[in-house]
């Protein structure tokens, strides 16, 4: 945008949003832009690849979609309707929101916006801009060439301009992160070969992101969206202020100790306790709407009913329980219900982490410990966007969700995020090959062709020789089949043939345990949601914070409803799929934190006849542990953090632990030790190879060996001598 005749120092608001013409009157009807506006927009304006930082509630996509518009459109849209900018999501939840968003400003330069997931056919119009998901952009690959006479003529997409990433920070070193990384690559491949064609008269194509919570931002700017990419950054947060024990507001600070916050972190182990509490947010100030966050969808069913039965005693308040096992048709009522009610609680799952607009929430309630410091940012950044001032009712149910609140609470306060390590996700591999031959249109496609793929997402020196191994074996063991020096899916794979697959199947890397039983409303007709199966001795069901009463249970579960007067407490929540979530190498270190200990300190305690190692490593490092020194650990005490110990363990004996034989144990545990790091669907696919590979990327041995080498190890004293580790131990905690 240099040609507009101002410095970017000296740039003013108004001149920022006159340089973008219509487009920056159609976005920006304010008086005035945030600063993360003010430094993105030029940036992009001049065509760089950027993914942009900044607090929730900033303009982070204003800053981004409008100069990305304004340069598309003044560079040429090559003539006729075409689908010119792609929005990617990590939620078709979010895809809805972001499509809403855009629609209006859009349509003031007659744009449209559409949006393409499972659950919306927006590709079918070929709107300028189309909202989606990695898995539907991974599918728009594969189905959406364009025939005339039988032939070929062109692609949905091959006149795409530009690309922004929404909520960056959920494609950060997860499986789909990688994969969004490939479909990047194919689709500039498909610009290229667009351009060769005479579908599209160029093939740059620009590349931004946003997000709110990311640690070392120009590291994910060039993993995501190239090695040319870079990134803005805007300091900034909002207080905090906690509902301590005592029942007042205190500000946290940036050099409060996690253990002193961790002390004033309320504890309640029952619904009445939650309810009190909130009660007392919501008396306090100018709080009219909480958003309670909950570890569980039983958790989320349960609290909704007796949350709703407890605060319904106080004031007429409007409660709705919000997770991913109900219908999409239920957390739309639940997101528009707390719109536009004046008083109202919505308890939820991670589903509200990232940013569906649910409108203005005055006070988060946390219930219990999220992962890590960068979930807990996420989550409180949904309140206090209309006073500058994020109000948190931190409910610890233990003494160790009080100590790892309290340490991620001091890391939020601090601006501190746990590091990331960033590596390629061969797991998803196998799922980007077979999609990125059936995108060929039955011509196959060759090694070197696959080969250079992954090279174009992961440009790292080994990944050639890595790639090959995979392709060539599974061309040994029938997965892919040469002809006439091309590759095609062979009889391993033929459930992912063009015949065979769901799209689902196909190309998404979420591992599920299916839907399971769907819970129909006997009155209207309406799928409430999906479980497991029903709760275990009791006529009645309680889904989505409202009870039932199940009418028949056979090949799905006929309920019909409760009123909330008649509604009984009876523990009837439904069963779920999934399995438990193992403790963290993460999160025990901020269990270890908010207790006082320093980042090495693993002391051994007497209690009774019992000696116990606080080692604090997390769940796989404790397997590792047992594994590795048999003779002289015994039982778990707290999982992920204590174990008990035989006599002769010492501080001498994590040296006798060999890096052979951590290289045996990682390598004989193989994808067990990877369920943590969110394993794709396809990692059963990886030859033997790929796991190898996936395994030395993670660098566990070298990691756990670092870990175990640096422990301290001091010699066993009474455990009254660590109160913290006491009270960790009897659920107790005091200030």
């Amino acid at each position: 945008m240099a040609e507009e005749g101002d410095s970017r120092k000296g740039t003013t608001d108004r001149h920022l949003v006159n340089a973008l013409g219509d487009v920056g009157r159609a976005f920006f009807d304010f008086p005035s832009l945030s600063e993360v506006q003010r430094q993105a927009i030029p940036r992009i304006g001049e065509g760089e690849d950027l993914l942009v930082c900044a607090a929730t509630a900033t303009g982070k996509t204003e800053a981004v979609f409008a100069p990305l518009v304004w340069r598309v459109r003044r560079r040429g849209t090559g003539g006729g309707r075409r689908t010119l900018v792609i929005g990617v999501a990590p939620t078709r939840a979010l895809v809805a929101d972001l499509t809403a968003r855009l629609e209006a400003p859009l349509a003031r330069i007659a744009w449209r916006c559409g949006a393409q997931t499972s659950d919306f056919a927006g590709a079918e119009s070929a709107p300028e801009v189309l909202i989606t998901t990695p898995e539907s952009l991974d599918s728009m690959l594969v189905r959406r060439f364009q025939r005339e006479d039988g032939k070929v003529s062109g692609h949905l997409l091959s006149g795409v301009r530009a690309v922004f990433v929404d909520e960056a920070h959920c494609f950060d070193s997860t499986v789909r992160g990688d994969q969004l990384r490939f479909l990047l690559v194919r689709l500039r491949k498909l610009r290229e070969s667009a351009r060769e064609k005479g579908w599209c008269t160029e093939s740059v194509m620009q590349l931004c992101a946003a997000s709110a919570t990311v640690d070392r931002p120009e590291d994910l700017a060039t993993r995501l969206l190239g090695g040319g990419a870079t990134s803005v950054t805007c300091a900034g947060r909002r207080p905090i202020e906690i509902l301590n024990r005592t029942g007042g507001w205190l500000r946290l600070s940036e050099g409060m100790e996690p253990s002193t916050v961790a002390g004033r972190v309320p504890r309640t182990g029952s619904v009445e306790g939650v309810g009190r509490l909130l009660w007392a947010a919501l008396e306090s100030g100018e709080c009219r709407k909480a958003l309670v966050f909950v570890p569980s969808r039983r958790e989320c069913d349960r609290m909704g009913k007796e949350l709703r039965r407890w605060l319904g005693e106080q004031r007429a308040i409007w409660v709705e329980s919000h997770h991913g096992s109900l219908s999409r048709e239920h957390r739309q009522r639940a997101e528009e219900g707390f719109h536009k009610n004046r008083d109202a609680v919505m308890v939820a799952t991670n589903t509200l982490e990232v940013g569906v607009d649910i409108g203005d929430v005055d006070v988060v309630g946390l219930v219990g410990a999220p992962p890590d410091t960068a979930s807990l940012l996420q989550r409180i950044g949904r309140g206090g966007r209309r006073t500058g001032l994020t109000r948190l009712v931190p409910l610890a149910r233990n003494s160790i969700e009080a100590a790892a609140l309290g340490s991620q609470l001091a890391n939020a306060a601090g601006g501190r995020l746990e590091a990331k390590h960033r590596f390629c996700r061969w797991d998803v591999f196998p799922q980007q090959v077979i999609s990125y031959i059936r995108q060929n249109q039955g011509m196959g496609r060759s090694e070197s062709a696959l080969v250079d793929l992954a090279v174009g997402a992961w440009s790292g020196a080994g990944t050639s020789i890595i790639a090959t191994a995979h392709v060539r074996g599974w061309r040994d063991s029938g997965q892919l089949v040469e002809q006439r020096g091309r590759l095609h899916l062979g009889s391993g794979w033929e459930k992912f043939s063009v015949q065979a697959a769901s799209d689902y199947i196909v190309h998404s890397n979420i591992r599920s345990h299916g839907l399971g039983v769907a819970v129909r409303n006997a009155l209207s007709g309406e799928v409430i949601g999906h479980v497991a199966g029903p709760p275990d001795g009791t006529g009645t069901l309680t889904i989505g914070g409202h009870q039932h009463r199940v009418v028949r249970s056979d090949a799905e579960i006929v309920v019909s409803p409760v009123t909330d007067e008649s509604a009984d407490e009876a523990e009837d929540t439904p069963r779920y799929g999934g399995r438990r979530r193992r403790v963290s190498e993460a999160f025990a270190a901020h269990v270890r934190s908010g207790c006082g200990l320093g980042p090495t300190q693993a002391p051994l305690v007497r209690t009774g006849s019992q000696t116990l190692w606080f080692h604090f490593g997390g769940e796989v490092y404790e397997m590792a542990l047992r594994q590795l020194l048999p003779g002289f650990l015994d039982r778990s005490i707290i999982a992920g953090m204590a174990l008990s110990v035989l006599p002769g363990f010492d501080s001498t004996t994590l040296e006798s632990i060999k890096a052979a034989a951590v290289e045996r144990f990682v390598g004989g545990e193989g994808l067990r030790l990877l369920e943590d790091e969110g394993l794709g669907r396809f990692a059963e696919e990886l030859p033997e190879a790929g796991l190898e590979a996936l395994l030395a990327e993670l660098k566990m041995s070298s990691k756990f060996l670092t870990w175990a080498s640096t422990r301290e190890v001091a010699a066993a004293s009474p455990v009254d001598e660590w109160p913290s580790l006491r009270h960790l131990l009897d659920g107790d905690w005091v200030l």
